[in-house]
């Protein structure tokens, strides 16, 4: 399980997602420290500018910014919601917070876990971005895919928005579904830049949500193994506005 959650805001300009804050568990609770992302930002929203992005927060319960975020077990979709995230839905709170918070909300933020790091095998787990957005093809490609089929990264290497951006394309064919999320997507060029280690690299499809929005629609996995010395997430946008918080 992470340790660490990390907050994603959307400009809606180049529609980027930019990582603003990150949520630490500790043993006493939850610590709240805005990265240096934040300062990209043209506005802050509203929920996040009653906070002083230079300090640390701690709380022994989670911040309604994130409490929020979470439906109540009570709703008559929570069932169906959490199917779509390959939740049982009886999980921890931050558990759930690291699934659920990858729904956008209303606010153009999102949630999302740190990647898992072990073994010398770098894995994240994320719903593939900008479906809607894509040929009309591969989106009815899309509706034909089972668990676990594979699929291709593919490195954008002349993207307008993001020099680090990492297309998905299936194995059959050559249109693009959909984009790895950018807040992932240094980490996963790194990797893939480098031969050894991206004739090694799977992308495969956790599940299916046919009933979903289609920012929902596809959960996949990316799985790895690192190099020596390597660290995830390390781009200035993830790194604490202040030294101390880290």
């Amino acid at each position: 399980m992470p340790n660490s959650l990390y907050v994603a805001w959307q400009d809606q300009a180049p529609r980027r997602w930019q990582t603003v804050a990150r949520l630490g568990r500790t043993g006493a609770g939850y610590e709240l420290v805005f990265t240096k992302g934040v300062s990209r930002m043209r506005a802050i929203p509203s929920d996040l500018l009653r906070m002083d992005v230079t300090k640390q927060y701690t709380s022994d319960q989670l911040f309604p910014i994130f409490k929020n975020r979470l439906p109540s077990r009570n709703r008559g979709d929570f069932n169906k919601m959490a199917e779509w995230l390959n939740l049982k839905g009886d999980e921890d709170e931050f558990t759930l917070l690291s699934k659920f918070g990858l729904i956008p909300g209303t606010d153009s933020l999102l949630v999302y876990p740190e990647p898992e790091h072990d073994c010398d095998i770098y894995r994240i787990e994320f719903f593939v971005h900008g479906i809607r957005h894509m040929h009309p093809d591969g989106m009815t490609w899309c509706q034909g895919m089972k668990s676990g089929d594979r699929l291709l990264p593919v490195l954008d290497v002349q993207n307008p928005v993001d020099e680090n951006a990492v297309a998905i394309r299936p194995t059959d064919l050559t249109v693009l579904i959909g984009y790895l999320p950018s807040f992932y997507a240094a980490d996963v060029r790194e990797l893939l830049s480098q031969p050894n280690f991206a004739a090694k690299a799977r992308l495969n499809l956790i599940r299916l949500n046919e009933d979903a929005p289609s920012q929902l629609r596809l959960l996949c996995r990316f799985e790895c193994p690192v190099p020596p010395g390597f660290s995830a997430l390390k781009s200035e946008d993830h790194q604490p506005m202040m030294d101390q918080a880290a």
